[in-house]
């Protein structure tokens, strides 16, 4: 029988160019077979103030593999109140510090892991908030407009005339959940109508999965918690060495100093939330190609390189005078090539207990005169960022939007006290609170973050990066936190993993 030359010829291996890139995100033909392998890992080593866990080096990481948590124990001092995670944390709340390790070498590691979300939460849209994060991670702060309502408490009970009209104005903004604002007094939840002598506040509340009392499982994505996971994904299947997750827990404290959890306004927490041993587990994804790509691939790739990003970390405690006088900060940098710095500065004496426990970045005090005045600047490589320090308040959040390439969701309000929150006083009557906080009180300039983009991918000095920054009617003494983004490159050569600053 005669064979087809087509058919006795050898097959020819695929150049490495027509070969897809299978690590990094998008790259790869929608309509290539993909075979996606689920395992739940329990952690190696667990205990109230760290987590591991070892990855099997098989497959391709999918960088949306989770981590899950679950807490108990969380008491209130009112039996109407509730506990919850800090509203623009949600469960990131419980990470202190982070590490991606393989073998005995760090690839990516983060410190302040829960302040570092806060600051990434601002650029999550309202919509992606309200629809999945409160769900996911526990986050619910999505703000709205609030349409004022009858019935809700006015100023004193001589205004019960009053609590019939229908007020349709939208005068203020609030956190929007999702669900309807209810009346509370001091018996519990009230009905509509309410009686003309009734004392009430309309206020919304958590969804019941969200309270404490349920103990509900929340988790945090693995390239949230690694910026190297958000553009690639990890050949496990090309290493030979050992992929670990280590999780530093943030620290049990007094009920009172909480930094996990929050509670309802005025109900405050009896004790402090433990983990729950059996729901701290990583959903991981194994994604599988068809056998003779991922092989071409290997064969292709023997030797590979990433460029990505991760965080340099400095805090600490700076005293209202120093901000008074001029902060002079140093950042550290020195021989990095460094791509943006942002800052915020949590205030000492903010409340544990609030809304957002203490993951704020405060800005300086509103007074009946105006604002507090902010201005502030960069020095590298012997030269200011900026030729003009920077004072006005537009073009902080300008910089604030420069330096991430993406629009923060927040007001000015929220931003530096400049705008109209929800509150519920003479003023402002039918006005919605939220877990009875007012917006005025709880979020108004919680959330003043500057940020600075170096743009330049020039190498910084052994001087590194100083902050320059002077604040007027600080509040009081707190801890700075700045983050500085730089450049590093992994390579992957015959299974052994490497990673150095570029």
């Amino acid at each position: 029988m005669e064979m087809s030359s087509q058919a006795s010829s050898p097959q020819s291996t695929p150049a490495a160019s027509q070969i897809p890139d299978l690590v990094k995100i998008g790259s790869v033909a929608t309509d290539t077979a993909i075979n996606v392998q689920t395992d739940i890992l329990d952690p190696v080593i667990f205990s109230e103030r760290e987590a591991r866990f070892v990855l099997d080096n098989k497959g391709i990481l999918h960088s949306n593999s989770r981590i899950t948590f679950a807490t108990d124990g969380t008491a209130k001092t009112d039996a109407l109140g509730r506990a919850f995670f800090p509203g623009n944390v949600g469960v990131h709340s419980l990470i202190q510090r982070a590490a991606l390790r393989v073998g005995t070498k760090t690839i990516s590691e983060i410190e302040d892991f829960n302040f570092f979300s806060a600051y990434e939460t601002t650029f999550l849209p309202p919509d992606a908030i309200k629809e999945r994060e409160q769900v996911m991670s526990g986050r619910f702060m999505s703000i709205a407009p609030v349409l004022q309502t009858p019935g809700f408490k006015f100023a004193n009970a001589s205004n019960s005339a009053s609590r019939s009209e229908r007020v349709t104005l939208a005068k203020s903004i609030q956190i929007d959940n999702g669900k309807d604002a209810t009346l509370v007094s001091a018996a519990g939840v009230v009905a509509f109508p309410i009686l003309a002598t009734a004392d009430a506040d309309a206020t919304r509340l958590i969804w019941d999965y969200q309270d404490e009392a349920n103990k509900p499982t929340f988790s945090i994505l693995l390239a949230d918690l690694f910026p190297f996971l958000k553009m690639n994904q990890l050949p496990l299947y090309m290493m030979s060495e050992q992929v670990s997750i280590h999780l530093t827990f943030t620290p049990q404290a007094a009920a009172a100093d909480s930094q996990r959890m929050t509670a309802t306004l005025g109900d405050g927490l009896n004790n402090e939330c433990t983990l729950v041993r059996s729901d701290c587990q990583m959903v991981a994804d194994y994604i599988y190609y068809p056998q003779d790509m991922m092989e071409q691939y290997r064969q292709a790739n023997s030797q590979m390189t990433f460029s990505y990003v991760d965080y340099q970390f400095v805090k600490r405690t700076v005293q209202a005078a120093e901000y008074s006088s001029g902060l002079i900060q140093n950042l550290g940098g020195a021989g990095r090539i460094v791509n943006k710095v942002f800052c915020g500065t949590q205030v000492t004496s903010d409340d544990s207990q609030a809304l957002l426990n203490n993951y704020i970045a405060e800005g300086p005090a509103v007074s009946t005169t105006g604002v507090g005045s902010v201005t502030t600047n960069l020095k590298y490589n012997d030269n200011f960022l900026y030729p003009i320090d920077v004072s006005n308040n537009a073009r902080h959040f300008h910089n604030l939007f420069s330096a991430e390439g993406r629009v923060p969701y927040i007001s000015r309000d929220l931003y530096r006290g400049e705008g109209l929150l929800a509150t519920n006083n003479a003023s402002t009557p039918g006005a919605v609170e939220f877990e009875d906080y007012s917006a005025d009180d709880d979020l108004q300039q919680k959330f003043f973050y500057t940020a600075y983009r170096l743009n330049k991918g020039e190498r910084v000095n052994s001087r590194g990066i100083e902050l320059y920054d002077t604040r007027v009617t600080m509040a009081g003494a707190g801890t700075m936190r700045a983050y500085l983004q730089v450049v590093k490159v992994a390579s992957l050569r015959d299974g052994i993993f490497t990673a150095v600053f570029a």
